[in-house]
């Protein structure tokens, strides 16, 4: 439907995405990143001896890179629990674990999956655990993570591009009651946001109560960000844009009035990574800055979304 989006796909071999001396690929995980819970799901869930975690992850890391170089993977995001972050985590975990039946639950751009296992950890049946991606080879990476091949088998895991209409995720639409989007809306530029949010909302069952939650990328300024290499080569013109949480609020506004749901909108910034980054530039002075300012700069925000169908 859109070229742009499309070209998210479409790195070759050779791209300088690809390479591991790239911003973006961390070559050691910052200590902050591996919190307690990580390690507890991966010793508990996955059965990893304490003193294979920390190699075990990177392992893991390096053939989620393979699949798909994502910042996200570079960045060890993964091992931060995007959801088990969100201010609204516990709420959706109370209706995961006290509903009979429980609500089906769609994580989508899953990637490796990790936000499926932190509920399932936690006492969320996995019967109602989904998760989506358009790339195929992030179930197998995410087996690879969490050892549940088992438990998390191929049905839970749905193939599709949210762009698109005859695959296998838009087959799903009006199943979902709860739908995680975590750090992927932001990839795109505006017209492609706005069709993704409404495609979401098209996914979602439209009845009171189903809910959307999620995290991404923005800035206190929303903007067009024009990509700079090595994320794009010479020449190359790729764009995002980023909202900031009053326009996150609208474009989610915007996509319930489109669809034809009434819905209710929160938004916020979260306030803890800014205190992390804010500390973070005072110890690493310039230098620092000059390394992450593609990413990080002093106006880059997560925004923290929920949306509640009325």
């Amino acid at each position: 439907m859109f070229a742009s989006a499309d070209k998210w796909k479409e790195i070759s071999v050779g791209h300088p995405a690809q390479a591991t001396d790239v911003p973006w690929y961390i070559k050691e995980m910052e200590e902050h990143k591996l919190k307690p819970s990580f390690r507890r799901l991966l010793e508990e869930w996955s059965g990893i001896p304490p003193d294979e975690v920390v190699p075990h992850i990177y392992r893991v890391r390096d053939e989620a890179w393979r699949v798909f170089p994502w910042p996200c993977i570079g960045h060890f995001w993964f091992v931060e629990q995007g959801l088990l972050r969100h201010p609204e985590y516990p709420n959706i975990l109370e209706r995961m674990t006290s509903t009979n039946p429980a609500p089906k639950f769609l994580d989508l751009g899953t990637c490796l999956g990790q936000d499926l296992r932190t509920l399932a950890h936690a006492g969320a049946p996995v019967s109602s655990l989904y998760g989506a991606d358009v790339e195929p080879n992030f179930e197998a990476a995410g087996h690879s993570m969490f050892r549940d091949e088992d438990r998390f088998d191929h049905s839970h895991f749905v193939i599709g591009n949210i762009f698109g209409d005859g695959d296998q995720l838009a087959g799903t639409r009006g199943t979902w009651d709860i739908i995680h989007i975590s750090m992927f809306l932001h990839l795109f530029p505006l017209p492609e946001q706005k069709v993704a949010t409404a495609n979401v909302f098209r996914l979602l069952k439209a009845a009171p109560g189903s809910t959307i939650i999620g995290t991404q990328t923005g800035s206190l300024d929303a903007g067009e960000v024009t990509l700079k290499p090595p994320a794009v080569k010479p020449g190359e013109v790729k764009t995002m844009y980023r909202q900031n949480k009053e326009t996150m609020k609208d474009l989610l506004e915007k996509a319930a009035e489109e669809v034809g749901v009434k819905a209710k909108v929160w938004t916020d910034y979260d306030e803890e990574e800014v205190k992390r980054l804010n500390a973070k530039r005072a110890a690493g002075g310039g230098e620092w800055g000059k390394k992450w300012e593609q990413f990080e700069g002093e106006k880059e925000r997560r925004i923290f979304f929920r949306v509640d169908l009325l």
